[in-house]
């Protein structure tokens, strides 16, 4: 019995060690990092397997290619994967042996390290003032927390548009309750878009004329109506007995011109077409006569 107690013993043990490495394995990060493991904890990154996106990818036939970005070490033969969420070798990389004696698993600070999963928002950012400029997605989220780097949206706007900010704070957009993102980078509608790389929020920064129509839409579509509307009350509000007759009189002598002229057009329309149709014939009869002239042939 003693040898089969000692066997046993060796199996548990071993089964333990191996349970201890793999809860190491998953650990490792937070042993140096802990600050950052916690912020990342607590971000969208490690929450994207959400009841919000499962239903949606129920909806959607639960599509493998949407796990890419919303879990870790996705095995699309098996489709088996390491953890629920964006974990830090989404972004890092997996983790090296010789980590962190020897090896570093430095991050660029780049926005290309978003554009995998992001897209769509990658690429209105792009296009937009800030890429063009190169303000990176680091700039005003914070790296794992993935939260504005200041509390008020609007204050995260003042850190570059001070002096916007000031007349804005006084304007009647901000005393209706409007922020800079109402306008500059409105919700996306619909969270089937939400999960196919486009942000909750469009990233171009651009105001339209759709944006103001969003609150103002009456006036935005009313606005020609009712200026061709109010000149014409005002020309009626002009009009006498007298500039109405005159106008009449107008009116029927541009009548009587667009009666004669109709009246030529009909005379002269058959012997047009009928000349036409002689000369078609002409030309049809004549031209292989020349043709063959020219080229030296006997007519047939």
């Amino acid at each position: 019995m003693a040898p089969l107690r000692h066997i046993v013993l060796i199996l548990l043990a071993t089964v333990l060690v191996a349970r201890a490495d793999e809860q190491k394995e998953s650990d490792r990060c937070v042993v140096c990092h802990e600050a950052e493991t916690k912020e990342w904890q607590a971000s969208p990154h490690a929450q994207t397997m959400n009841d919000v996106f499962l239903n949606e990818w129920t909806n959607e036939g639960k599509k493998w290619e949407c796990l890419v970005c919303h879990v870790s070490k996705l095995d699309r033969k098996t489709g088996t994967f390491s953890h629920e969420g964006i974990s830090c070798e989404s972004c890092h990389g997996a983790a090296k042996d010789d980590h962190p004696d020897k090896s570093k698993m430095v991050l660029p600070v780049t926005s290309e390290v978003c554009q995998s999963c992001h897209a769509i928002t990658y690429g209105e950012w792009r296009v937009s003032a800030h890429g063009q400029k190169n303000i990176r997605c680091f700039d005003c989220h914070k790296m794992h927390e993935m939260q504005l780097r200041k509390d008020e949206p609007d204050q995260m706007c003042g850190t570059c548009h001070t002096d916007r900010l000031k007349s804005f704070s006084h304007a009647t957009h901000s005393l209706e309750g409007l922020h800079c993102l109402s306008c500059h980078m409105p919700e996306v509608k619909g969270a089937v878009m939400k999960i196919r790389g486009l942000g909750v929020r469009g990233h171009t920064f651009g105001v339209g004329a759709e944006t103001c129509a969003n609150c103002h839409r009456d006036m935005v579509h009313a606005s020609h109506e009712r200026a061709t509307l109010t000149e014409e009350v005002k020309e009626l509000k002009a009009a006498t007995p007298e500039k109405l007759t005159a106008r009449l009189d107008e009116l029927e002598k541009e009548t009587g011109k667009s009666r004669e002229m109709l009246a030529a057009n009909r005379r002269v329309f058959p012997p047009v077409v009928g000349l036409s149709f002689l000369l078609g014939i002409f030309l049809g009869v004549a031209l292989p006569h020349f043709r063959r002239k020219k080229r030296g042939e006997k007519p047939q």
